[in-house]
Order: C-alpha cells, then structure tokens, then sequence
C-alpha cells in the first residue's frame, strides 16, 4: 500500500473538516521551513527535525575531501540527510497492528 502525499491532505482535510486546499498549503508551508532549515546545516552544528514524535530527519554537513585512487576525485561539500525511526515509534506501530487482528 502506496500513501500519497495527496491522499494524507484528502484523509486529513475530511477528519479536521477543513477545506483540501487549506491542508495542502500547510503541507507546502511546512516542506519549505523543513527544506529552509535543513539546508542552513553548517559544518560546526548538524540539524534535526522532528517532524512528529518518533520520526525525525537528522542532517549532517560532510566536508570537502579528497579521494586518492588511481585518480584523484574531488568530492564538493554536501549535505547528508538521514531518517530516524525510534524504537517508541515501532513499538506504536506494533501496538497498533496487534490490536487492529
């Protein structure tokens, strides 16, 4: 089972009874603060967002370097962002899923 994006705005928008479009402003408003945010990570301060209890983006900035093979590569700057699932977040879930059979 694939849950879209549109689908989580469509099944939020009909439990809060709030218009689509008002959802779908908010998701949009939220991506940008998160993109915003993580993008600003610098090489003294990684960044973590908790987008809701359980479930987090952690964002490290990975320096220049250089690779010595037999050529040498040169890898830019970036930053790296991983997800974070907590043990509490899959015990939710598991909880959820023993009650639902």
């Amino acid at each position: 089972m694939i849950i879209t994006q549109e689908k989580l705005i469509t099944k939020i928008a009909k439990q809060e009874g709030m218009n689509a479009a008002t959802v779908r402003k908010i998701f949009k408003s939220a991506e940008d603060i998160i993109l915003n945010c993580l993008s600003s990570t610098t090489s003294s301060e990684s960044t973590v967002v908790k987008l809701i209890d359980g479930l987090s983006l952690e964002c490290n900035y990975i320096p220049e370097k250089q690779i010595h093979t037999y050529t040498d590569i040169e890898c830019k700057p970036r930053i790296w962002v991983k997800p974070k699932v907590t043990r509490y977040y899959n015990k939710k879930i598991n909880k959820y899923t023993k009650e639902d059979h």
